[in-house]
């Protein structure tokens, strides 16, 4: 087992699976320039190079409860909001770019709320998994704010323009059943058991050819964007880039040898 901890992160890797754990239960993992520090430095680690899988988690009952409304207090105070908001959202924004840009498959591991900024880390997952009591809690109007974190991008594709923007205007909280309805947690299962669940659905998807998983997130994330021409040119361009490398070589080998492929990113 690798391990790299700071105060508010902990990062584990075990038999190539990663466990990334948000660990400020006693702020409901709120999102603070201690956190945001501890996991830029997390998906930095090293650690990670040998993961195959990682999993997202959060110790307590609360997945992530958005912005530290404290830290927000003070800034005010202080006549420093640019500064300090700034810097957590361009911290924010670091984190969910590196998490989609991660060669191995991301899975979220959600019990009980995760709003605002924790809606954007979740939803950077390629895969979710919830307790019965994961809630999305959009918050942001609620206190003046417009999303950020990608929520608005991810929202928008998964529940429609309408959709998206009636759940951000009205803060409607998105419950397991219906996140699950939607196509935005592949499982639910009970509280306790959200991160074992997640671990054993990394482990399913552990190994995911990683050139062929980042050309598949940019494909899948350009898809709303375009028409059906460009799109299948952007198509084009991808696999011809993608049948040009080991990895491709590989899992065409191992298919007809009738064996588990082996990618290694080449």
């Amino acid at each position: 087992m690798t391990i790299d901890t700071t105060p508010s992160v902990e990062l584990t890797v075990e038999d190539g699976i990663a466990l990334l754990r948000l660990r400020r239960p006693e702020a409901r993992n709120a999102v603070s320039p201690e956190l945001m520090a501890g996991l830029e430095e997390a998906l930095r680690s090293s650690a990670l190079a040998g993961a195959r899988a990682l999993v997202i988690s959060a110790e307590g009952p609360v997945f992530c409860a958005g912005v530290d409304l404290g830290v927000v207090r003070a800034a005010v105070e202080q006549h420093d909001l640019d500064a300090v908001l700034g810097g957590l959202l361009e911290s924010l924004h670091r984190c969910i770019r590196a998490l989609r840009a991660l060669p191995v498959p991301v899975v979220a591991a959600v019990e009980g709320a995760a709003a605002g900024a924790g809606v954007g880390l979740a939803l950077a997952a390629d895969l979710r998994v919830a307790g019965r009591s994961a809630v999305f809690v959009p918050a942001y109007l609620a206190i003046g704010a417009s999303p950020d974190g990608g929520v608005s991008f991810h929202l928008t594709r998964a529940l429609g323009s309408p959709r998206a923007a009636a759940a951000l205007i009205r803060n409607r909280h998105l419950g397991a059943a219906e996140l699950a309805g939607v196509g935005l947690v592949e499982q639910v299962v009970e509280d306790g058991e959200a991160e074992a669940a997640a671990l054993r659905l990394a482990g399913e998807v552990a190994g995911t050819a990683p050139l062929a998983l980042q050309a598949l997130r940019r494909l899948v994330d350009a898809a709303p964007t375009q028409g059906l021409d460009a799109h299948l040119d952007l198509e084009a361009a991808t696999v011809g880039s993608v049948w040009r490398t080991e990895d491709f070589v590989e899992g065409v080998t191992a298919f007809l040898e009738k064996r588990p492929p082996n990618f290694r990113g080449h």
